[in-house]
Parts: structure tokens; C-alpha cells; sequence
């Protein structure tokens, strides 16, 4: 079913011999220091005052930068049951708190292994790999494949995207979103596109490349992909409401309704400004093949505060923490992939 990754010797998640690929990423993060008391300042004369070039300093700054820098070796694998735990965690990303049954979505998700990747350290043979952290998630899932007997967590997973929309969706799409729950075809996905927040973009062509791989040799083609992206909104510019891309404003002047009010905010969030937490995101809706609809809903009430996913400031301007569900169907998920595949976005 595609490309699998396989930990490096002494791995517990080894696939088959004419799957095995390595796939190891080099990040470099830098360590926080903990911050040292100031100095009390001393007065000196200018015969203690010793003349540092600039190019010494130059020097010491990139000593002290290089001393602060750790060096990652990152592996792509199938996911398995030691994932578990983790995957979770980046499904709570998405989702938040939510009624979503997580832990069965992670078993599903493993269940479909060799399709999809986590991203792990990676380790030496002589270390255990009895504690390692997923820092990213790259799979797909069938929405609506068994219609009669379906999963919890799809129940679920329908049930937030229905009371989402209805909150905030122009109708075409809260409609949509029914179409597929009824639909019982197996042909409509679930795209679940996870890292942690800054990771390196680097790893993007491989996730992709891979899923593309898998889906393309899938026995029941997608048709629609669902996929909920994670972005901010400059304050001041969001809304409660959604945005469509099929949505232009009212013209209508004076009281609006509950429909032309929703059409209003969808232009509003058209020219907002909007930073989006995976950068290859914003690549889809510079896409030409294939049509998409989405809409946007805020989430700052299901962040914890302090957290790193809430509400960030940047250039002196407050960015709230926003949800995009996209609905695409398969020319522009292919061509999205096509295009990850292709290029590193930065």
C-alpha cells in the first residue's frame, strides 16, 4: 500500500522486506536556556576597558549560537501500537476538546498501518524505544464506509463537523456534510495532517509523496476529502461566523438575515490577514484543479489559555486560533499532494 518507513536496527515496527525504506530527517532545534541573573553593574575606567572588534563579537554570537543548538534524527514509520498514546495527542490538536472518541480513531488509524506515517526520534541500538514521542501524523481515513454499523467516533466526528456548520456554514455546506454521512460509499476521506507547531517543513514532500502512493493505489477511490486545517485570524478581522470560497457579501442594505449575515462574515475573513500553523496549507487555495468550499470557526474557548495553540502575538498584533474545514473533492487533494510533493514550503 505504498512506502512504509522502518525505525532503524532493533525497531519493533518492521514491515516487509520489499517495503523497507529509511527515511531520516535532520532537525536542528534550538535548546532553551534558562535565564542567568544580570550582572550588577561596575563602574570602570577606560584603561579596564579592553577593545573588542566587531568581528570578535560576530564570533562569540555564533559560538554561543551553536552551543544552543541540538541535533534530532527524525525517522517516518507505519503506525503501530506504540504510537498510540501519541497519535492521539495530534488528533487532540485538530479536534481539541471535543466529544471525539480519540483512543478508537488511533486504533482505527493503526489498523489501516502500513498506510499513513508518524514521525519519531530516532534511536541508536543500544537506547530503548520504550518512550518516544510522535511528532507528526500523516494518514488518511474513510468517513462514511460502513453506513449501517459505523464507529463511534465517526458518529462523532460527524456530529461536531454538523454542529459546527450550523453554527457558522452557509447552507450548501452544511447540507454537503449530511450527503456524505448518508452516502455509505467508503468514498469520501478524512485527510489528518499533524505535526507539532515550527516542526521543520522539510518533511513535507516525503509525507505526502507517501500518502499520494497509498491513495492512488487504493481500491475504492476517494471522491471527497474532509480536512480541518489549524489557523489564526488577526484580531479584530474574525468572526463567529464562517467564510465560503463559493460566498460573495450582500448587497441587500438595512436588517439581514441569519443567512446574509453568515455571506457578510465570509467576506470579512476573505481579506483578513491569517497565519496558518502547517504553511504548506495556504498552497491549496492556490490551487486551480479541482474545487473546494470551507468555512472558519473560531476555537480560542477550547484552548487552554497560556497555551502555545491560543491566542499568539505577532508585530504587535494579536492572532486568534481558528479551525478551517475544507471540503475538496479529488482533482484538488491530488493536486495539493502533487504539489507538497514537489517543493519544501517555507
Amino acid at each position: 500500500m505504498g512506502r512504509v518507513f522502518k525505525k532503524k536496527g532493533g525497531a519493533k515496527r518492521e514491515a516487509e522486506d520489499e517495503k523497507k525504506e529509511e527515511f531520516v530527517i535532520k532537525k536542528k532545534a534550538k535548546k532553551e536556556k534558562s535565564p542567568e541573573p544580570e550582572p550588577e553593574p561596575e563602574s570602570e575606567s577606560d584603561d579596564d576597558v579592553e577593545d573588542v572588534s566587531d568581528e570578535e563579537v560576530e564570533d562569540e554570537d555564533e559560538d554561543e549560537e551553536e552551543q544552543n543548538i541540538m541535533d534530532f534524527d527524525f525517522e517516518g514509520s507505519a503506525p503501530c501500537d506504540d504510537d498510540r498514546d501519541g497519535i492521539v495527542n495530534m488528533l487532540t490538536q485538530t479536534f481539541l476538546r471535543t466529544d471525539i472518541d480519540m483512543k478508537a480513531m488511533a486504533e482505527s488509524i493503526i489498523s489501516k498501518a502500513p498506510h499513513g506515517l508518524v514521525l519519531t526520534q530516532a534511536y541508536d541500538d543500544e537506547q530503548t524505544e520504550e518512550d518516544f514521542m510522535v511528532y507528526g501524523l500523516c494518514t488518511t481515513l474513510a468517513l462514511n464506509e460502513n453506513k449501517e454499523n459505523s464507529p463511534k467516533f465517526i458518529k462523532d466526528i460527524f456530529t461536531y463537523l454538523l454542529n459546527r456548520a450550523k453554527k457558522g456554514a452557509p447552507t450548501e455546506i452544511y447540507k454537503k456534510i449530511e450527503e456524505i454521512q448518508e452516502a455509505g460509499d467508503g468514498k469520501t476521506g478524512l485527510f489528518v495532517n499533524e505535526r507539532l507547531l515550527n516542526f521543520p517543513t522539510i518533511v513535507v514532500p516525503q509525507l505526502f509523496e507517501s500518502i499520494k502512493t497509498d491513495v492512488d493505489k487504493f481500491e475504492t477511490k476517494y471522491k471527497t476529502i474532509v480536512y480541518i486545517q489549524k489557523l489564526r485570524i488577526a484580531e479584530g478581522e474574525e468572526s463567529n461566523a464562517g467564510s465560503s470560497s463559493s460566498e460573495a457579501p450582500p448587497k441587500k442594505k438595512g436588517k439581514m438575515g441569519k443567512a446574509e449575515k453568515k455571506r457578510a462574515a465570509a467576506a470579512a475573513l476573505a481579506n483578513a490577514e491569517i497565519e496558518f500553523d502547517n504553511p504548506e496549507d495556504r498552497i491549496l487555495f492556490q490551487l486551480k484543479e479541482g474545487k473546494e468550499v470551507h468555512f472558519d470557526f473560531p476555537v480560542h474557548m477550547d484552548v487552554e489559555p497560556g497555551s502555545k495553540f491560543h491566542t499568539i502575538e505577532k508585530e504587535g498584533k494579536k492572532y486568534n486560533p481558528f479551525r478551517r474545514l475544507v471540503i475538496m473533492d479529488e482533482k484538488r487533494f491530488d493536486a495539493f499532494l502533487k504539489k507538497g510533493c514537489d517543493s519544501i514550503v517555507v
